[in-house]
């Protein structure tokens, strides 16, 4: 692409400079036309600024009052960003225009907006020089002034300054640790722990201020410190506590009294609950019916109501609260160990190669894993007298009859005989066996299990063989029973 070149004519070129030049006289005549109408030169201490003064300079305004209060506030926003506070231009121009009269929503920032304040509304100029200016010219002319002002602001000063913006930060923050610790009683410890954190998080940027004496630094430090520790421990002394474990736990039954978690935080000896957290109940052992799901009332306590227990072992129940993530709590669970307090009766006949067994050999196993389980094995002199046939077809209104004054919980009676012994060869025989069970549970009078076995093994004689396929076939019935107890 290719670009036009421009050429001008002598006569254009002539014209061209002429209203170039017009146009230059114009525009600058306003420049021009500024005059200074003070005589007096400026003062050496507007440029040469002593050390302990500040100097404010003014716009140029109409009214000569208004320029000396303009240059006052420059000055003042100069002192304002020498002592070194963070705060943001909105503020400052606040504080300036009125006379410190200013509130913020932070505390801390309110601190030391006020100690600013205070520090400003001292300040008053030791000179002033004003000069007088002409804008324009004939009737168009302005008369304007321009303001300096020469302020003392001296180390002395600034060290008040700083003593009086840490005591009023501290002051603020003491206050701030008393609600916080109300907040903490109250039930609102997580909120009380936060501020206390954001309090401790606005003292740091105190200690980046220029001018602090030793003995301050390490004032605001320990302050800081103890702001830490106290927030710490708040965090620390949160306790999860449980009830209700040591009560009687019987199969097929509800628990008489509901499980209890308590959430609370100690200051000295004394306990403060926790409201409103979520809490989840889960089975770690066993099997129970109860709701999984909770939270802390304004006791600080969460329940857990176990409505069914539907094994008749060590039944173990978590409590899990949950806090607010950003606070890591040691300790945010609590089990509860439900150890069975049932009785139970056992009643076996066994029978060998169709003699009675004296001692059987399924009844002594289970009553030694009842007993292994906390059970209370309860003698069973009322059932001798049932025979077989009763036993595997009686109806459980006789049980329930002949248990109701046993004080048991568990009634398990059933059969185990050998039968069909088959020689294979000289000293080795096949014995089938065949045993049956059935568990009644007295509190609620019901059947809650009903079992057979059928198996065979081999001995070296009739009775060896058919004792043998008891002996198997009553492990299998005890494995059996204690799988579905959860034993």
């Amino acid at each position: 692409m290719f670009r036009q070149k421009l050429y001008f004519r002598p006569v254009q070129l002539f014209r061209f400079l002429t209203i170039a030049t017009m146009f230059l006289l114009i525009s600058g005549e306003t420049v021009f036309a500024q005059r200074r109408l003070t005589k007096e030169a400026r003062p050496s201490w507007t440029e040469k600024i002593m050390p302990g003064y500040f100097v404010g300079m003014s716009n140029r305004y109409s009214d000569e009052a208004e320029a000396r209060t303009n240059a006052l506030n420059d000055a003042k926003r100069q002192i304002i960003e020498s002592l070194g506070v963070i705060i943001d231009s909105e503020t400052k121009d606040s504080i300036i225009e009125k006379s410190g009269k200013t509130t913020t929503v932070d505390a801390f920032m309110s601190s030391s907006v006020k100690a600013i304040s205070k520090a400003i509304i001292a300040v008053s100029p030791e000179k002033v020089f004003v000069e007088q200016w002409q804008e324009g010219s004939g009737r168009k002319a302005k008369i304007s002034y321009q303001a300096f002002v020469l302020v003392p602001f001296s180390e002395e000063s600034h060290r008040a300054f700083m003593k009086e913006m840490t005591d009023e930060t501290m002051n603020v923050g003491r206050k701030q640790l008393t609600a916080s610790l109300d907040l903490a009683r109250g039930g609102n410890v997580f909120l009380a722990i936060q501020q206390i954190r954001e309090a401790q998080t606005n003292f740091t940027p105190i200690l980046s201020l220029t001018g602090l004496s030793p003995a301050t630094i390490s004032q605001i430090k320990a302050f800081n410190e103890g702001f830490k520790a106290l927030a710490d421990a708040m965090q620390g002394s949160i306790t999860i506590e449980g009830s209700g474990e040591k009560q009687p736990v019987k199969l097929g039954a509800a628990l008489e009294q509901p499980l209890t978690v308590s959430v609370f935080w100690t200051e000295g000896a004394k306990r403060y609950p926790i409201p409103n957290l979520p809490v989840d109940f889960s089975l770690m052992q066993g099997k129970a019916t109860f709701a999984p799901q909770g939270q802390t009332d304004a006791s600080g306590q969460a329940v857990c109501e176990v409505r069914n227990v539907e094994s008749a072992g060590k039944i173990v129940i978590q409590a899990k609260v949950h806090f607010p993530e950003e606070f890591k709590i040691a300790q945010d669970t609590h089990m509860f160990n439900l150890l069975p307090e049932n009785r139970v009766v056992v009643k076996i006949i066994e029978m060998n190669v169709g003699k009675p067994v004296q001692i059987s050999y399924l009844e002594n196993a289970l009553m030694g894993k009842f007993t292994g389980a906390g059970f209370t094995v309860v003698e069973n002199d009322l059932f001798q007298k049932l025979s077989p046939n009763e036993i595997e077809t009686g109806k459980p209104e006789m049980i329930f009859e002949t248990a109701k004054n046993t004080g048991a919980d568990l009634v398990i009676v059933g059969t185990i005989c050998s039968s069909q012994i088959n020689k294979i060869q000289e000293g080795l025989y096949i014995g089938r066996a065949r045993g049956t069970l059935k568990v009644f549970n007295i509190q609620k009078q019901t059947v809650v299990g009903n079992y057979m076995v059928e198996d065979k093994n081999g001995g070296n004689s009739e009775e060896n063989a058919g004792s043998k396929a008891i002996t198997k076939v009553g492990d299998l019935l005890v494995q059996k029973l204690m799988t579905e107890m959860g034993l």
